[in-house]
C-alpha cells in the first residue's frame, strides 16, 4: 500500500541527518566559543527553540498531508497583537482568544481549499494576506503590553531545564504519539503519500483538511503567544521570518514537500540545528545578511539531500 513508506522505522530514520548536523553544529561552536556552554545561553537556545518549534510542527502536519502552509509567520504575529492588545484588559483569557484567532485562519485557509478548490499554495498565500492585514489594524506598530507576571512564571528561570523545555518536549511527545500510533497520524500519511488511493480507501480528505490547517494555525498562534510573554508587547512582522524557517526545518528533519514522509523528532532536531546555526553566527557576531544566505543555501542543500522518490517531486 503507498503509506507503508510512513512506517516509524522509516520516518525516524529520516530524522538521522538533522540529529548529526544539530550534535556536529554544537561541537564545533562549543570548541570555538566557550560561552556557548554557559547557562545563560543555554536557556536563550531553548527559549528560541519553542516558538519555531511549534511553528514547525504545525507545518510539518501540513506537509506530512501533501500540503503546505504559507500562512503560519503571518498567524503568530497576529497572535502577538492580540495579546499585546488583550492581556492586560482580559488577563489570561488572551490566551484562549488568541488560540482561536490562529484557528479561524486556519479555518479560512481549509475553507478556501476545500469549498472554492484553491490551491494550497495560492490559498495560504491570500491568507497570509489577509491576517497581516487584520494585525496591521489591531497593532499598526510594534507596541502593547503584556503582563510581566506571565514572563516572571515562564521565562523567570532563565535556565536550560526550565518550563519552556517541558513545554516543547510534552508538545513533540504527544505528537509523536499521534502521528505514529493513531489513525489521525496513519490518515494523514495515506493522505500525503497517495491522495486518490487514501480517498479511495474511505478516508475523509476534506475533514483532514480542514483538521490539519485548523491545529497547524492553533500551533502558530501558540507560538505567538510564547514570542508575546517574551518580548513583553505584540509586533505585527515578527512571525514573517518564521514561515521559511519552519519549512526549512521540516525539510532538515526529512519531511518530504509533497507529503507521506517524515517524522516529528526530525522536526525538532532540524529546528535545534537551525537554532544553533544562529546562535554561533550571533555568538560569532557574523553580519546577519550572511546569516540569511547561508539558511537559503542550508535549504536548498536540504531538499538536494532528500531529493529521492516523492520527497524530491517539489514541483
Amino acid at each position: 500500500m503507498p503509506w507503508v513508506k510512513g512506517s516509524i522505522r522509516f520516518n525516524l530514520s529520516l530524522a538521522l541527518p538533522s540529529l548529526v548536523l544539530a550534535l556536529l553544529v554544537a561541537l564545533i561552536v562549543g570548541f570555538y566559543t566557550p560561552s556557548f556552554l554557559l547557562a545563560g545561553n543555554l536557556g536563550n537556545l531553548v527559549n528560541r527553540v519553542v516558538p519555531l518549534g511549534l511553528v514547525a510542527l504545525g507545518e510539518a502536519m501540513v506537509l506530512f498531508a501533501g500540503r503546505i502552509d504559507l500562512s503560519l509567520g503571518a498567524i503568530m504575529s497576529l497572535a502577538t497583537a492580540l495579546m499585546a492588545t488583550l492581556s492586560v484588559q482580559i488577563g489570561w483569557l488572551a490566551i484562549p482568544v488568541a488560540l482561536a484567532g490562529g484557528a479561524l485562519c486556519g479555518l479560512f485557509t481549509a475553507a478556501g481549499i476545500v469549498l472554492l478548490r484553491v490551491n494550497p499554495l495560492i490559498m495560504t498565500l491570500a491568507t497570509s494576506a489577509v491576517v497581516k492585514g487584520v494585525t496591521l489594524l489591531i497593532l499598526p506598530s510594534p507596541g502593547g503590553e503584556v503582563d510581566y507576571t506571565w514572563y516572571e512564571l515562564f521565562f523567570g528561570m532563565d535556565e536550560p531545564l526550565g518550563l519552556p523545555l517541558y513545554l516543547i518536549l510534552s508538545v513533540f511527545l504527544i505528537a509523536f504519539v499521534v502521528l505514529g500510533w493513531t489513525r489521525f497520524g496513519r490518515t494523514l500519511y495515506a493522505m500525503g503519500s497517495d491522495e486518490r488511493s487514501a480517498y479511495a480507501n474511505g478516508v475523509n480528505v476534506r475533514l483532514m483538511d480542514v483538521a490539519v490547517f485548523t491545529l497547524a494555525g492553533m500551533l502558530a498562534a501558540s507560538a505567538g503567544i510564547v514570542m508575546s510573554i517574551r518580548i513583553l508587547s505584540g509586533d505585527p512582522l515578527i512571525g514573517d521570518p518564521y514561515t521559511l524557517d519552519a519549512i526549512a526545518a521540516a525539510v532538515l528533519g526529512g519531511v518530504a514537500l509533497k507529503g507521506g514522509r517524515g517524522n516529528v523528532l526530525g522536526v525538532l532536531f532540524g529546528v535545534v540545528a537551525l537554532v544553533l546555526i544562529s546562535n554561533a553566527f550571533n555568538l560569532l557576531e557574523i553580519d546577519t545578511n550572511i546569516q540569511a544566505i547561508v539558511k537559503g543555501l542550508i535549504f536548498v542543500l536540504a531538499l538536494v539531500f532528500f531529493m529521492r522518490g516523492k520527497a524530491g517531486e517539489i514541483a
